[in-house]
């Protein structure tokens, strides 16, 4: 026989825009990510709020195995609070040496696209380095690097803290500036930083 194929790891992100006040639609967010992450294939999730731009939020879940996502989407689903735009990635690079980004003070988003014309796997090498300038740092939490299933050339990252101040002195460092400068020369980047939700 041969061996069973280890199944993939996808995320679903999701992100919401609302005019609700915080105290309002946080706690139904956070009640939604907690339907979710009881139902079989869950692995872990993360919700943030966006902290420069009021009524955004972004919520993460990681799964096992497709068919369990489709099951837990589609089956008795959990009704998010607001419509989302969601999309579906696969892990690229994961590391997470110092707790996860739920625990963490700061998370730091950034979406890319890459060129067309520019090698994504390229792309990938430079958010490796950029990610390798944090490593030394006590308070730097982990990474995770996701592709989109539908668009190779669309990607998530997110970096996790747990001291804001040393995440600001690594972004005004002129090593930062120079490796995301690298990044931006062949993908259109948006970055946001943002705090997570932790409890009702």
């Amino acid at each position: 026989m041969y061996p069973r194929e280890r199944e993939p790891e996808l995320t679903v992100v999701g992100r919401f825009a609302t005019t609700a006040p915080p105290g309002a639609f946080e706690p139904e967010l956070l009640a939604y990510a907690r339907r979710r992450e009881i139902r079989r294939g869950f692995v872990s999730r993360v919700t943030a709020a966006l902290t420069g731009r009021p009524g955004r939020y972004v919520h993460l879940d990681r799964w096992t195995g497709l068919d369990r996502l489709l099951r837990a989407t589609h089956e008795d689903p959990a009704v998010p609070p607001a419509e989302a735009e969601t999309e579906l990635l696969v892990t690229v690079g994961r590391m997470a040496p110092n707790g996860t980004p739920a625990e963490a003070d700061r998370l730091v988003f950034l979406r890319a696209t890459v060129d067309r014309a520019a090698d994504p796997e390229r792309f990938e090498l430079h958010f490796g380095s950029l990610v390798g300038l944090c490593v030394a740092e006590d308070s730097f939490g982990g990474s995770l690097l996701l592709r989109s299933v539908t668009d190779p050339f669309a990607y998530t990252g997110l970096l996790w803290w747990h001291d804001p101040t040393a995440d600001d002195r690594m972004r005004a460092s002129t090593a930062w500036r120079t490796a995301r400068t690298r990044l931006a020369a062949m993908a259109r980047l948006t970055e946001d930083l943002a705090r997570p939700l932790t409890a009702l």
